[in-house]
């Protein structure tokens, strides 16, 4: 549910019936030379509410003041109107004087009364009374039937308030373009948050064509008159050039003055460009502080980003248990990054006893909402039998769903799978096509094999040259099974000049890092100005 509505209570709460009152009139009195009475009233000012008093002398007075100008059959008929509008005004303000003493069932019943009399500010205020459950049983669908009444006589704060039901899907089915069609008659009139809220809209393109310039045109003015969530919402345009000139100064202008209003978005986006050094010099502790005071208030994502930078940043070492609780929370609201991130606690027993049974729970959660690690790590469980039964073809299927997001350890595993046909058919070709994915993204496994299926012809021609370019750059980042495998091209002669120095000096590096199989070649290894062994390239 939304934030609480309270109904409106405001000066000019006549100026619908008066509307209709001076068109009535007009037609009227110009049958009868009654001009006086509106140049006495003005353009504005009666008619506008600012003149209006709740006892009612001042429209006995400008009765009296036009009993000679206008015909009998006109002052009964206008008599009628405003004896009508009084009664109505006292239902509404009863309403509104047992609303204020808290007498909520009383209240419901004076607006309620108002309300089915055409009282539009009533109306409103019994949409405010269904919505939030006062005086009567909380009922979203006769919220909105009510502000959708009082939203047709013009009332800007049911006009708002309809909007935001179309838009959350409460009491009416979801519809963006109904929210924005009534945020638009809102925003018209004046209303701040109405801007701001169809601002948001023209900014990700729901129910409205995307329209960038549009949308800080709508912010920029809501934000000016101090809307958070449109100065939390400019920032964003600043910072990444949308609809306005990109400025990272006023990005994090626009973010501190709604922050400092308590607005979680713009904390969040604080916490952001300390934690990336953004605009500002990077400061995780900062980062924290602001990730922490969006938090608090239920923020998904800084919840989860507070929760990792418990967990990797260097000045927060020994903090898994607050990760957790962090993760906990964020995964409780469905945020799919921090279940995978509970998953990972959980499965090595980080701030939590270890549990590879809630691992894959909240694996599958995330993966599920089709986050691509959750699913990546969900694949892992079921390939290795962990915390589910072993299961080669649920394996596959989530490592692909993985893969095809472009998750680089996934395009790896796929790969494998492939290549040594578990869990599908043995397919060189397809292999292959997935280590090469992988190795574009610079993932060091993927261009290792990509290596080995082209030193031995599998799925591609064979090209020792193509082999040793992409063991290289496996090496690039040290990884010691690439770097075996560059010795045993040395040791053959593969592409390179035979040499037992060299391949004995690659050997020596991934031995170095704990590879059993370089520890063992160099054993075999003949030493220095040896003869070669033949049974090693075999």
């Amino acid at each position: 549910m939304a934030e609480t509505r309270l109904p409106v209570v405001s000066l000019p709460d006549f100026e619908g019936f008066f509307r209709v009152l001076r068109l009535f009139l007009t037609t009227l009195l110009s049958f009868a030379g009654g001009r006086g009475l509106f140049a006495f009233l003005g353009e504005d000012g009666f008619f506008s509410g600012r003149r209006i008093r709740e006892d009612g002398v001042m429209r006995r007075e400008i009765m009296g003041l036009s009993v000679s100008r206008v015909r009998q059959g006109t002052l009964a008929v206008l008599g009628c109107l405003i004896f009508a509008n009084g009664v109505w005004a006292g239902e509404y303000s009863d309403g509104m004087r047992f609303y204020q003493e808290k007498e909520y069932d009383k209240a419901f019943s004076s607006f309620k009364k108002a309300a089915a009399k055409g009282h539009a500010a009533a109306q409103s205020a019994l949409g405010a009374m269904y919505y939030n459950g006062e005086g009567t049983e909380e009922n979203e669908s006769a919220a909105a039937q009510w502000y959708q009444k009082a939203a047709e006589h013009g009332r800007m704060d049911a006009q708002f308030a309809l909007g935001e039901l179309y838009e959350a899907g409460e009491g009416v089915e979801r519809n963006d373009k109904k929210a924005a069609f009534w945020y638009q008659k809102a925003a018209d009139q004046g209303h701040l948050k109405a801007q701001a809220k169809l601002g948001i809209l023209y900014m990700e393109g729901r129910g409205v064509k995307r329209d960038d310039a549009r949308a800080a045109s709508l912010l920029s003015n809501a934000a000016r008159h101090g809307i958070a969530v449109a100065q939390a919402n400019l920032g964003l345009l600043y910072a990444s050039g949308r609809g306005v000139a990109a400025s990272t100064n006023k990005a994090l202008e626009w973010y501190r003055k709604a922050a400092s209003q308590g607005e979680a978005g713009a904390q969040f986006s604080l916490g952001n460009m300390y934690e990336d050094g953004t605009g500002v010099e990077k400061d995780l502790v900062k980062a924290a502080v602001w990730y922490r005071k969006a938090a608090e208030q239920g923020n998904a994502e800084a919840q989860n980003n507070l929760g990792r930078l418990y967990m990797e940043g260097d000045d927060f070492e020994g903090h898994e248990d607050e990760a957790f609780v962090w993760f906990q929370r964020a995964a409780d609201q469905g945020f799919a990054e921090a279940q995978t991130n509970l998953g990972v606690l959980y499965a090595y027993g980080l701030g939590v006893d270890q549990d590879v049974e809630k691992a894959v729970y909240w694996y599958r959660q995330a993966a599920e909402q089709g986050q691509p690690e959750g699913a990546f790590f969900l694949a892992e469980a079921y390939y290795r039998g962990e915390g589910v039964g072993r299961d080669d073809r649920l394996a596959v299927k989530w490592y692909e769903f993985a893969a095809k997001q472009g998750v680089p350890e996934s395009q790896d595993r796929l790969g494998l799978m492939y290549t040594n046909g578990i869990g599908v058919k043995q397919d060189y070709g397809k292999a292959v096509s997935w280590f090469r994915k992988a190795a574009r993204q610079g993932y060091a496994e993927s261009q290792n094999n990509l290596g080995v299926l082209h030193a031995r012809g599998l799925g591609v021609e064979q090209d020792y040259a193509r082999a040793i370019a992409w063991y290289r750059k496996a090496i690039a980042q040290n990884l010691p099974q690439a770097q075996f495998n560059l010795g045993t091209m040395y040791l053959q002669g593969h592409g390179v000049r035979q040499d037992v120095d060299m391949a004995r000096k690659w050997f020596m590096k991934a031995a170095s890092q704990g590879l059993p199989e370089a520890e063992k070649s160099l054993d075999r290894l003949p030493k220095e100005g040896g003869s070669i062994d033949t049974d090693l390239s075999t």
